[in-house]
């Protein structure tokens, strides 16, 4: 009689062993969920910048070589920002615009066919800050994909940081932000 009675204690602790292995691993699963996200919204931030960068644009600018959207776009786009509405003074004319406006409608196609077919929310935007202390310029208007980012959820959207540009006109800086 005792002998079964130790039995069933033994399968009660065993069943209580289970239950309480079964709970932790719930717990670290719930939990190692929101680090992957956030680590996967910052890898995608940062390699989506990092390759509309890089791209090659000759295909969209005829007769002026091969250049990179980050490197020669982007660099023209700050040197002659203050010339914007006269899209010849620009060097790059692809798309017979002026290389912001290019820049600007190139990275909308881009983001909208890779975040925005995922119905991710972001913002980006591209400053010139032509001297340390000065105020940071917009160069392009801000590309929002469902209203943007909200200021008050920082917990959930995460950034590229920054990728800087060393131009003639002064320091560029891209961002973008991914939010739930």
């Amino acid at each position: 009689m005792k002998k079964g009675q130790m039995e069933i204690i033994g399968l009660v602790v065993i069943v209580i062993l289970i239950s309480l292995g079964m709970l932790f691993m719930a717990v670290f699963a719930l939990s190692s969920d929101s680090s992957k996200k956030t680590f996967t919204r910052k890898g995608l931030a940062s390699s989506t910048v990092s390759g509309i960068l890089k791209l090659n644009v000759g295909a969209e600018c005829p007769g002026q070589g091969s250049p990179q959207l980050g490197g020669d776009i982007l660099e023209d786009c700050a040197i002659y920002f203050g010339y914007k509405e006269d899209s010849a003074s620009s060097i790059y004319q692809c798309r017979e615009k002026h290389s912001c406006d290019f820049f600007r409608e190139i990275s909308n196609e881009i983001l909208n066919g890779t975040l925005g077919e995922q119905e991710k929310k972001y913002e980006f935007t591209v400053h010139l800050i032509e001297q340390k202390g000065a105020t940071p310029k917009d160069l392009i208007e801000i590309i929002k994909n469902k209203g943007g980012c909200p200021k008050a959820t920082i917990s959930n959207q995460d950034s590229s940081k920054p990728f800087p540009l060393q131009t003639d006109a002064g320091l560029v800086e891209v961002e973008l932000k991914i939010c739930d």
